[in-house]
């Protein structure tokens, strides 16, 4: 083992320091407005199998302790991601001092492959000079085991609804994020089983990948392939459109939303209304709860708002996208993007092939907290269009497919996505053509 420091300026001589601009007083109300606006509107509080009460008892001498705002806002999302509902988070406040303190990241990026905490990106030339590359496993962080180290330091705050959403989180953005020119201790082991020792500061983001709301290229066989980065871009409409000639010339299709974050379902109805001549629906009972005090007062279990399934109508005035079709999911399949789901499975227009989603959506309500943070909570339960649960479950795919290290990576070592899940969608779209031809 040998080690490589590696240094990285990034135009200011030294991090801000943390301020401390938090009374008492003002620390107990953040932890009482996230302990009583959780109570009164997070969807999922009947199923908390601990005592919320309790736990808030708990936390009020720990965050008095705490000794600058960031401690304080960490421990307040220590204490809403007991819920595991990632769309109920808590929000640091938008200050210099606390971003140069914890959000600056290192110029590689990771994700967990097959158990595996896989280097995916190194954004800096230099660092890729000093040995640093793609497809290296990070086995140790700071001398720790990398998943003892994350579930220490980095999971206990984090907001997710399922363990692979959790994963995808942790072992990618978040195990990145620290003090501005502050270090971290990286071992590394290669193909040949050379582990080595890098250190490295934290400094600004780099040259991240640009990526494109809509890729769209095409296969042979003539099989088009559409990867959907997200749903909320505001020109996101007239994106589509401008390329749906080129989709409805293809003779079969790949709609790929793996990683897609979600955005506004409103998109994403969009897209599914130009793929089938039916109505169909994408929700469910919408269910959200009330709270009436002579309800309370009585005892009485609180009453629900229901809204009744969501139809979608196929698009007006446009040709209809009616070729076979596959859907790529992974756990970066998450919120808007999981209702896209929803809504092409109950449209029986194709299979959905890769890993289980994020497993969360719903609307969220938002409220601000001491010092400029806040907090965000599900207001909002949804299901399948029968009821079936998937909020902490994910959107499970028709047939799962999960990938290994060489077949995530082949596509950013070679331009081309030979990924495991696309290969099976391509292999399953050949059959249908064939099958179609020869009707």
């Amino acid at each position: 083992m040998y080690s490589v420091f590696v240094y990285y300026g990034y135009g200011q001589t030294r991090p801000i320091p943390l301020e401390s601009k938090l009374s008492d007083a003002e620390k107990i109300v953040g932890l009482s407005k996230c302990w009583s606006e959780v109570k009164y509107n997070f969807v999922y509080f009947d199923r908390l199998t601990f005592n919320w009460d309790s736990l808030y008892q708990a936390t009020i001498p720990v965050v008095l302790a705490t000794k600058n705002d960031l401690e304080y806002y960490r421990e307040l999302q220590r204490f809403v991601a007991t819920l595991h509902d990632g769309h109920t988070s808590v929000f640091m406040p938008n200050r210099e001092d606390i971003r140069d303190n914890s959000m600056f990241p290192i110029p590689i990026l990771t994700r967990l492959i097959d158990g595996k905490v896989i280097v995916t990106e190194v954004i800096n030339d230099e660092l890729d000079l000093e040995g640093i590359k793609r497809g290296l496993e990070i086995i140790k962080i700071n001398g720790i085991d990398v998943h003892e180290y994350v579930s220490k330091n980095i999971k206990p705050f984090l907001s997710a609804s399922t363990e692979q959403s959790l994963n995808y989180s942790a072992y990618g953005s978040a195990i990145r994020r620290g003090k501005l020119f502050d270090t971290i201790r990286v071992t590394f082991k290669d193909d040949s089983h050379r582990v080595f020792e890098s250190v490295i500061r934290y400094r600004g983001h780099g040259n991240l990948p640009s990526i494109p709301l809509f890729d769209f290229s095409v296969l042979k066989d003539n099989i088009g392939v559409l990867k959907i980065d997200n749903f909320s871009n505001k020109d996101f409409i007239a994106l589509f459109d401008s390329i749906y000639d080129k989709i409805l010339a293809t003779d079969a299709l790949i709609i790929d939303i793996r990683g897609n974050g979600g955005g506004n379902s409103g998109n994403a109805d969009y897209i599914l209304s130009h793929l089938t001549n039916k109505s169909f629906k994408v929700y469910h009972h919408l269910s959200s709860p009330k709270y009436i005090p002579a309800i309370a007062s009585w005892n009485q279990p609180r009453e629900w708002y229901i809204r009744d399934p969501l139809t979608i109508q196929p698009i007006a005035n446009k040709y209809i996208y009616n070729k076979p079709i596959a859907l790529l999911i992974d756990e970066g399949t998450f919120s808007a993007a999981e209702n896209f789901c929803i809504g092409f499975r109950n449209m029986k227009r194709g299979s959905i092939i890769g890993t289980a989603s994020g497993g969360s959506t719903g609307n969220p309500i938002f409220f601000s907290l001491p010092g400029g943070g806040g907090i965000r909570i599900c207001t909002l339960k949804e299901t399948y269009p029968d009821g079936t649960e998937w909020i902490g479950i994910g959107i499970l795919p028709d047939i799962e497919v999960k990938e290994t290290v060489s077949s995530f990576l082949s596509k950013l070592e070679t331009g081309i996505d030979n990924s495991n899940a696309k290969l099976k969608a391509i292999e399953i779209l050949k059959k249908k053509m064939k099958q179609n031809a020869s009707r």
